[in-house]
């Protein structure tokens, strides 16, 4: 019913961009990214459906092929032993606005992103448990939001200690927008891997080829969206003025780790500096201070390069979905 669904939306920040109500799609809110860890009530947030509404009765059922099935509870999970993790998030389409020509799916800016901490079992432990078989060769995880929304993760993936099963977010209960009670948590993959609502963990000895994994979510036909791409922004460009100094902020995230950010100012790149912490499976801040010589027009540019030498391109790649999009941003101020 629409007033029990209004009770469990979170709380929506008047600077906050919505794209879609039924269901919700919304970019973060103004300010969410001044935060390494984004406050909940800033979060972005992502439904293909309408969101359900899950008590503590809530089960995960492990089928397929299993030697030992098994349906689990809310407090069984959550008596098992734990884990912590620091894990950015962010939506395959962010920033496809920035994709000419336009491409189809949500417009969303560069806002469909979000850090959190998330606390669950890591799912290595249930799968262990229920003893996966040794010809599954993907898992495939249903949400609990009408069972349309599929998506499988290869065995070696899924049984990547960091991959979680996770019950909590920023040390409370996960509201239901963002995949409470119970949502699997997929570090350095595109946010569209980390199943919410999960219902149904079913290993597969063929694979799987659902409609949000081998139609939705692919750069072109069998070429699969998986790991988030190297990409940065800027979060604070201060008025510029000429002959004071000035301090440039920004995130990079991605890749293979970020190794390096560089800073464009006209046509010269600079070294930024990396500052905070270094979390395997989160963003990194950066910053530049730099003097502005001149008054006029001036075109700031912010480049992330991760470990294995990978560098963000000037241009998004074009593709149908807008998927993946991770070109240089490029910021023109006036310095007066």
């Amino acid at each position: 019913m629409p007033e029990q669904r209004d009770e469990i939306l979170p709380q929506q920040p008047a600077d906050r961009r919505i794209l879609t109500r039924e269901p919700l799609n919304a970019e973060a809110a103004e300010g969410a990214f001044a935060h390494l860890v984004t406050p909940t009530e800033m979060r972005f947030v992502r439904c293909h459906f309408d969101i359900p509404l899950l008590g503590d009765e809530h089960r995960l059922e492990l089928a397929g092929a299993f030697a030992n099935p098994l349906r689990i509870s809310m407090p069984e999970l959550r008596a098992m032993p734990s884990a912590m993790l620091t894990v950015l998030t962010e939506c395959a389409g962010n920033g496809r606005r920035s994709i000419p020509p336009p491409v189809e799916g949500e417009p969303w800016h560069d806002a469909a992103i979000s850090t959190a901490q998330w606390t669950g079992v890591p799912l290595r432990s249930l799968l262990e448990r229920a003893g996966l078989g040794e010809k599954a060769i993907e898992l495939v995880f249903t949400g609990a939001d009408g069972g349309e929304y599929q998506r499988s993760l290869p065995a070696e993936v899924a049984l990547d200690p960091a991959t979680l099963l996770a019950f909590e977010m920023n040390g409370a209960p996960i509201p239901p927008p963002f995949g409470g009670p119970l949502r699997l948590v997929v570090p350095d993959w595109y946010g569209m891997a980390s199943v919410k609502w999960l219902a149904r963990i079913e290993a597969v000895e063929t694979p799987f080829t659902g409609r949000f994994q081998a139609e939705k979510y692919v750069y072109a036909p069998g070429v699969p969206v998986t790991r988030v791409r190297v990409k940065s922004m800027f979060t604070s460009v201060p008025e510029l003025r000429a002959g004071t100094a000035s301090r440039l902020v920004g995130l990079a995230w991605g890749g293979e780790s970020v190794a390096r950010v560089e800073v464009g100012i006209g046509p010269i790149w600079h070294e930024a500096r990396l500052v905070g912490p270094s979390l395997p499976h989160a963003w990194r801040r950066f910053e530049l201070h730099f003097t502005p010589r001149a008054k006029g027009p001036c075109v700031l540019r912010c480049r992330a390069i991760d470990a294995r030498g990978e560098t963000q391109p000037d241009r998004p790649q074009w593709n149908k979905g807008g998927y993946g999009a991770n070109g240089v941003q490029k910021v023109t101020v006036i310095v007066r």
